[in-house]
C-alpha cells in the first residue's frame, strides 16, 4: 500500500545539541547568519520557537555566542538527516511531552529496542521523541492514540504503527505541496497580509508568521479530515467485503480428500 523508506540513525545526539558557554566574542544576527549559513529571519523564527536561547544584550546591541552557533550546526545537521522542527523540538527538550502511561511508555521502550528503524521513524515525525537519559516520550499523542486504538479491530501495536509511519511518510510531500499552494493562494486572495508585515516589526513579523502558520494547519487538517470522513465509510466496506469474499471463495474451492 504504501513505500517505507528507511533513512539512517541519527549521528547528532542531545548531548551535542545542548547550550553550553560560548567564547567571549559575540556575533550580530547578521554576522551569526553569515557564520552558520543561515538567513537571520530564520535565526529569529527558531528564537520563536524556542529552539534557540535568546541572545545577549550589551548595552543596544545583541550578541549571540559559540553556544549559539553550536545550537544552530547542530539543528542544520538535524534537518538534513530528515527531521523537522516539530522532531528537533522533542529532540531538544522544547517541546513539552504528554503525560503518558506507565504502559504506553514501556511500550515504547520495547518498540526502540525491538524496531529501531520503525522507532526512528516515527521520532523524524514527531510523534515521539527522547529525553536527555534515553527515555521514549510521546510528542504527538493524537496521532500514536489514533494508531494504538486499532486494536479495538484486532490490528496489533506493530503493524498499527507501522502503517502510522508510511502514511506520514506518503502525506509528507503530499503536506509540502499543500502547504505552499495554499499560502501562496491565500497571499494572492488578502494583500494586506503582505503589506502588513512589510510595515512590521521583526517581533511582530515572527508572531504574524506563526499564527499563519497555525492558520493553514488547521484549514488543512479540518479539510483533509471532511475529505476523509466523506470516502472512508463506503471504501474500508467494500475492501473488507472483497477481502471476505476471497476468503470463503478460497475455503470452498479447498479440496478434501476423503481417501
Amino acid at each position: 500500500m504504501f513505500r517505507h523508506r528507511v533513512l539512517p540513525e541519527a549521528t547528532v545526539t542531545i548531548d551535542e545539541v545542548t547550550t553550553t558557554p560560548g567564547g567571549p566574542a559575540g556575533y550580530s544576527v547578521e554576522e551569526l547568519a553569515r557564520k552558520v549559513g543561515m538567513s537571520p529571519r530564520n535565526i529569529r523564527a527558531h528564537q520563536a520557537r524556542r529552539l534557540l536561547p535568546p541572545p545577549v544584550r550589551r548595552g543596544r546591541a545583541a550578541l549571540y555566542d559559540d553556544s549559539h552557533v553550536r545550537r544552530l550546526d547542530a539543528i542544520l545537521a538535524l534537518q538534513r538527516q530528515g527531521f523537522n522542527l516539530v522532531s528537533i523540538e522533542a529532540m531538544l527538550g522544547v517541546r513539552a511531552s504528554d503525560e503518558a502511561p506507565d504502559g504506553l511508555t514501556a511500550m515504547l521502550q520495547r518498540l526502540t529496542a525491538d524496531r529501531p528503524a520503525l522507532a526512528h521513524a516515527l521520532t523524524r515525525h514527531g510523534v515521539i521523541g527522547r529525553t536527555t537519559d534515553g527515555t521514549v516520550r510521546t510528542v504527538r499523542p493524537r496521532p500514536l492514540r489514533a494508531a494504538l486504538d486499532l486494536h479495538r479491530v484486532r490490528v496489533g501495536t506493530v503493524p498499527a504503527l507501522q502503517t502510522l509511519s508510511e502514511v506520514l511518510d506518503s502525506l509528507r510531500p503530499v503536506a509540502d505541496e499543500l502547504v505552499a499552494a495554499v499560502t501562496a493562494r491565500l497571499l494572492t486572495l488578502a494583500p494586506e497580509l503582505v503589506r502588513g508585515s512589510a510595515r512590521s516589526s521583526w517581533a511582530d513579523l515572527d508572531r504574524e508568521t506563526l499564527l499563519l502558520t497555525q492558520g493553514v494547519v488547521n484549514v488543512l487538517t479540518e479539510a483533509f479530515r471532511l475529505a476523509v470522513e466523506n470516502q472512508s465509510e463506503a471504501h474500508v466496506a467494500e475492501l473488507l467485503e472483497n477481502h471476505l469474499d476471497a476468503d470463503v471463495c478460497l475455503e470452498d474451492s479447498t479440496v478434501i480428500d476423503n481417501g
